[in-house]
């Protein structure tokens, strides 16, 4: 089954072990964000990437977009309901950037540190946003963490608060905000069958405003299947 069975290996979430003091996952440190992944693509396509270690920035949410193409899928057209890409390209050997940033978010409302900040647990948020140099840290509430893993690979040094960055604080926010806009929430109908439903609602019930017979369509003057003259 070797010869024909994409193998993945990955994790849900890193834990800090001690690093910066701290246990499990509650931050976005890269002990506790960046996880395992590791593809095995049987296929020849991929013996040109076999072995290698690929430094591309991916997220977790791209392994079912992954699936679907590994089968014959449509990822394009099943975009409304998955938000992350293939990485075929990236297995294939293909010299493409997926994206230019990856986001993480986390919900701490369940942990004791909510209530011991007064948070609410509807308001008890974190957001990363990263783009292989710059780690943003969003937390609504309190001032923003900032993090230059070029310079400071452990990030020990937190630039949050430093205005001679300001400029990486805006460029960074402005991605995180224009990514809570995206649309995110039209998990089971398609953009084919939004557009086939278009004013579909005009077509049925009882005509407002119609003087004439010669406002009205003919297509509103016959039943599903009839024929018309």
């Amino acid at each position: 089954m070797t010869e024909e069975t994409l193998i993945v290996l990955t994790s849900d979430h890193g834990d800090y072990l001690g690093d910066h003091w701290l246990g499990e996952k509650d931050l976005f440190h890269e002990p506790s964000v960046k996880i395992p992944l590791i593809v095995v693509d049987p296929r020849a396509k991929a013996d040109a990437t076999r072995g290698s270690v690929c430094s591309a920035l991916v997220e977790s949410i791209d392994l079912l977009p992954t699936f679907l193409d590994v089968v014959g899928g449509d990822v394009v057209a099943q975009h409304h309901r998955l938000e992350g890409k293939s990485l075929l390209p990236l297995l294939h050997g293909q010299a493409i950037a997926l994206r230019e940033h990856v986001i993480s978010e986390y919900d701490y409302g369940h942990i004791p540190v909510a209530k011991k900040l007064g948070i609410a647990p509807i308001d008890a948020r974190l957001f990363m946003v990263f783009d292989g140099r710059w780690k943003y840290v969003h937390a609504p509430g309190f001032r923003p963490m900032l993090f230059d893993l070029d310079s400071d690979p452990h990030e020990f040094n937190d630039l949050g608060a430093d205005p001679a960055c300001s400029g990486e604080h805006q460029r960074l926010h402005a991605i995180l905000s224009a990514w809570g806009l995206r649309q995110s929430q039209r998990t089971t109908v398609s953009d084919g069958q939004i557009a086939a439903g278009a004013g579909r609602s005009g077509r049925r019930g009882i005509l407002i405003g119609v003087y004439d017979e010669a406002d009205v369509p003919a297509l509103l003057w016959s039943r599903p299947g009839e024929a018309q003259s």
